[in-house]
């Protein structure tokens, strides 16, 4: 299902020393050399994960900031403060529904629209998730203009701007509906949050990579922001019900049940369901992790 996602954040140095050079080369599965570190960053490894990668920049910008190598060293070769601020990236889903090129064609036009023709240099990258559930491009920009051969001096502080970013969230989900329409689909994205759009519900925390990563290997049978996401959904569910006690006192649903208690033994009666099903899943998962890792160790030898 297309589902609406445009998340802005900076990458940042930091006191951990974070290296842009780095970020960039997990992003576009590739290998890249930080020449101030002395250290190769190798990812080309994860390539099958990397559908195609690209690096966009306004016209007239010298040959350089087209190389992913030079362009981000140059990048951090311009920063001098240990905490500063080495890029801007943009994270964006792309519908399942649109075929690879599709998905990247469309973010590259946003991109080279609402991005590069302001003076950023970007490199977007298509990723697919093993599971295909998750495709999701990562964009990846200057924080400063260029000014002929190398950047300016100055940081364009025009980007930080509250009100631009609502107009990128808003034009992603245009462009996304416009791909979707070309594709011949019905699916539609929406930019507005849940109550701009009059929906009386709570938005699901995200679940997130290192969650689900623990998950995977067994780390966690349950982790917590699974756990979030549960609670959440949960209340979602009984959410209609208190609202019409608090109006009304009563709760009348289509042959479930005509007052508030009656719908409360149904709810509870889901909840106890729906918490049977959890126990026995992360249950068989448990065993599967176990017995992976007895059939991994092999049968102990005789002493």
């Amino acid at each position: 299902m297309a589902l609406f996602r445009l998340e802005a954040k900076i990458f940042s140095r930091e006191k951990r020393g974070r290296s842009v050079v780095a970020a960039a080369a997990y992003r576009a599965g590739t290998k890249l050399r930080d020449e101030i570190k002395e250290k190769i960053f190798d990812y080309a490894r994860r390539s099958k994960g990397v559908v195609e990668s690209m690096i966009l920049a306004p016209a007239g910008a010298p040959a350089w900031a087209v190389d992913s190598n030079q362009l981000w060293n140059a990048v951090e070769a311009g920063e001098k403060r240990v905490d500063a601020q080495l890029a801007r990236e943009f994270i964006l889903a792309v519908p399942p529904e649109l075929a690879a090129e599709a998905q990247f064609q469309t973010a590259v036009d946003w991109a080279q629209k609402h991005l590069v023709d302001s003076g950023m240099v970007a490199e977007v990258s298509l990723h697919h998730t093993k599971t295909g559930k998750n495709p999701h491009v990562h964009i990846l920009c200057t924080m400063r203009k260029l000014d002929g051969e190398k950047f300016s001096s100055k940081k364009a502080t025009e980007w930080n701007d509250v009100g631009l970013l609502v107009k990128q969230r808003e034009s992603w989900a245009e462009a996304v509906n416009a791909a979707l329409e070309k594709a011949g689909r019905d699916e539609r994205v929406d930019h507005r949050s849940l109550k701009d759009r009059g929906i009386d519900r709570a938005p699901e925390p995200k679940i997130g990579v290192a969650a689900t990563a623990m998950k995977r290997r067994g780390v966690e049978a349950d982790p917590e922001r699974f756990q979030a996401v549960r609670r959440v959904k949960m209340l979602n569910e009984v959410r209609p019900m208190m609202k019409a006690i608090k109006g009304h006192g009563e709760v009348k649903q289509n042959g479930v049940g005509a007052t508030w208690w009656e719908k409360s033994v149904v709810f509870m009666t889901r909840v106890r369901d729906l918490a049977r099903d959890v126990i026995k899943s992360t249950w068989r998962k448990l065993l599967d992790v176990r017995r992976e890792r007895d059939e991994t160790k092999g049968p102990e030898r005789d002493r």
